[in-house]
């Protein structure tokens, strides 16, 4: 979640050995209680941006629909 909050940056592919897994499982857990609280806050005050985000893009899609299949219709000349 935190890496999605910078999209100008490269994406970095990191491979963890099942013992670097393991602690790094264990210090997410242990600092958990204090991370939580940011993490809902940031959601929180950023919900409506991705929110409003989502719906111009659904919008911006359902607007090409409607042109592509309207471009299909035949136009029926008088």
């Amino acid at each position: 979640m935190l890496a999605s909050c910078s999209s100008d940056k490269e994406e970095v592919n990191v491979r963890l050995t099942l013992k670097e897994r393991g602690r790094v499982d264990k210090a997410v857990s242990a600092h958990m209680d204090s991370i939580r609280p940011i993490l809902q806050q940031t959601c929180s005050e950023t919900f409506m941006d991705r929110v409003a985000v989502a719906t111009d893009s659904i919008v911006q899609i359902r607007l090409e629909d409607e042109a592509r299949l309207r471009a299909r219709i035949p136009q029926f000349q008088k």
